[in-house]
């Protein structure tokens, strides 16, 4: 933790004295893509990243090295998820559910439709049960025509958890899966959907509500849940982290290094390596796409895909 850090790019009144964690430069990645998204680390201790205006999934071994390991233009990729089998999730804005073997390079493409209309999935995680909740990046303000839906691990719809959202982008579980968290970025909000008996449609009584509210033009972006809890919501725009506890209170905030110089300003995404505090955060901005490291206010949650 770091006391009295002061950035030029001021943080909300509400999270000026707040604990900062600095976030700083791990990895940077080469060919010119300015951003990227859905870090995912496999059983082997691999994370995984997408890089969404070339359509790639890289993957980066524990000492560094990179790979890509899956190359489609026009595959516009956002968040990724392992299943517990080993299959990579990747979902695409351009509509597609990529459903990848990392080893052999087989894949299947569905594209998941509600009443007619393909979803544009921005992020996704699974349950305990193996079904996949997908955000469906429609709508902006005054017109909101996004969702969240849950889908069969063969890319099926099961049910349209919410809809009337407006842009809704990263989606977690709380570590009982009894909550959704779910972020608006072009209505700047972050929701908590309680779930009822089902676990894939909102409780009859506390339903869906707004948890946290963010201000200026930096919308939330993606985010993941600790052990403890507690949600870290990327703040896309001002290479930063607010992490929020158990019930939408902010209690820390997390800076990129550099990000007064605008460096990782794009701050989209993030993911807990296995069993410990270390978060990865995928970004971009000047200096390219990078990724950068931190420890966290607790372990990672554990996921479906290391269960």
């Amino acid at each position: 933790m770091q006391e009295n850090f002061a950035p030029s790019l001021p943080l909300p009144r509400e999270l000026q004295e707040l604990p900062t964690i600095l976030a700083q430069p791990w990895l940077t990645l080469e060919g010119g893509d300015p951003l990227l998204e859905g870090p995912a680390f496999d059983r082997k201790g691999n994370l995984f990243v997408t890089r969404p205006t070339h359509g790639e999934i890289v993957r980066i071994a524990p000492d560094g090295k990179t790979e890509t390991v899956f190359s489609r233009p026009g595959f516009m990729f956002n968040g990724a998820a392992f299943h517990r089998d080993g299959r990579l999730f990747a979902g695409c804005l351009s509509g597609e559910l990529v459903i990848l073997d990392t080893e052999s390079g087989e894949y299947t493409a569905p594209k998941p439709s509600f009443e007619g209309m393909p979803l544009s999935i921005n992020d996704l995680v699974f349950d305990n049960e193996g079904r996949l909740f997908v955000t469906d990046y429609k709508g902006i303000y005054g017109c909101p025509m996004g969702g969240v839906y849950c889908l069969s691990a063969e890319g099926e719809i099961l049910c349209k958890t919410a809809g009337g959202l407006v842009s809704p982008n990263g989606v977690s579980l709380s570590p009982d899966k009894s909550t959704l968290w779910v972020s608006e970025t072009k209505q700047n909000t972050v929701l908590s959907i309680s779930l009822g008996p089902d676990g894939m449609t909102p409780d009859f009584i506390t339903g869906v509500t707004c948890a946290y509210h963010s201000v200026g033009c930096a919308g939330p972006d993606s985010n993941k849940v600790d052990a403890a809890g507690n949600l870290y919501q990327c703040i896309m725009g001002q290479g930063r982290i607010v992490v929020l506890n158990r019930v939408g209170v902010p209690v820390a905030n997390v800076l990129l290094e550099g990000r007064d110089e605008g460096f990782g300003l794009l701050s989209a995404n993030l993911a807990f390596k296995p069993s410990t505090k270390e978060g990865y955060v995928t970004a971009g901005g000047r200096g390219g796409a990078q990724i950068f490291r931190f420890e966290g206010l607790a372990e990672g949650l554990r996921l479906y895909s290391h269960s």
